[in-house]
């Protein structure tokens, strides 16, 4: 579970503050002399990335059943190893599907919460 909340966090952090940027940069333009071309290239810059900014948001999901689906499969692989923790001996060998269901839902469940464009369906485009 510690890989799975890692990963969101991670996944959130290397976002680019996009909103965070264009504040910055639209205070540069008051620092600029008005006759100056880059005070209009910048302002250009900054109408297209707000542009960007308010076409995309509404495009950009979570596959919340997809996260709710990979979620259970890691816990199902935690009930494994619980039980072979348990009752040890051969029951140890229910550590190998874990460990499969652990490589296969971890990534996934970071994929599907990450914000994204997707189709119809669901899927990451």
């Amino acid at each position: 579970m510690i890989t799975v909340l890692g990963g969101i966090v991670q996944a959130r952090r290397s976002r680019p503050m996009t909103r965070e940027i264009v504040k910055q940069d639209a205070e540069l333009p008051a620092l600029l002399p008005e006759s100056s071309e880059a005070r209009q290239i910048l302002a250009a810059h900054i109408d297209a990335t707000v542009r960007k900014i308010v076409e995309g948001e509404d495009e950009r999901t979570r596959d919340l059943s997809g996260v709710l689906f990979w979620v259970s499969f890691l816990t199902l692989a935690v009930f494994l190893v619980v039980v072979a923790a348990d009752r040890g001996g051969y029951w140890w060998l229910l550590c190998l599907p874990a460990a499969v269901g652990w490589l296969l839902g971890a990534p996934a469940v970071v994929q599907d919460a990450t914000l994204r464009r997707r189709d119809a369906r669901g899927r990451p485009v």
